[in-house]
């Protein structure tokens, strides 16, 4: 079981290099930590991904794939921030892995979400 997820870190790794923020997964009742970029392993990252585990728990899409099935499947969902984006990839219920990566690897997404919010806000 472990093994998917050496695999997802070596290929997230070898694609995002040391724009490679974190990843970790969870389930019903904990969290394991993937990988953590030297400079981000912190107490406060620490302190803070118990929450973020109890918020990816509970996460219900946007659209269901019965609200809406011309849209299939929601096979991940994506969270951009100025500093970083999270990918969330749900595994089953209460289960899932979370990668975070420097928003420079999503470079077209963050300049696009850009353009929308300027316009947004004229």
């Amino acid at each position: 079981m472990h093994d998917r997820y050496d695999r997802l870190v070596r290929l997230v790794s070898d694609h995002a290099g040391d724009r490679f923020r974190a990843a970790f997964r969870y389930d019903d009742s904990e969290w394991d930590a993937l990988y953590v970029r030297s400079d981000l392993a912190t107490e406060g990252l620490q302190d803070a991904v118990p929450a973020l585990a109890e918020r990816a728990r509970s996460y219900e899409p946007l659209v269901r794939e019965s609200d809406y099935a011309p849209l299939g499947t929601q096979r991940a969902s994506i969270s951009l921030h100025d500093e970083a984006v999270l990918i969330h990839f749900n595994e089953g219920p209460e289960s899932g892995v979370v990668v975070t990566l420097d928003t420079e690897v999503a470079q077209n997404l963050s300049k696009f979400v850009e353009r929308c919010e300027s316009v947004l806000t004229e």
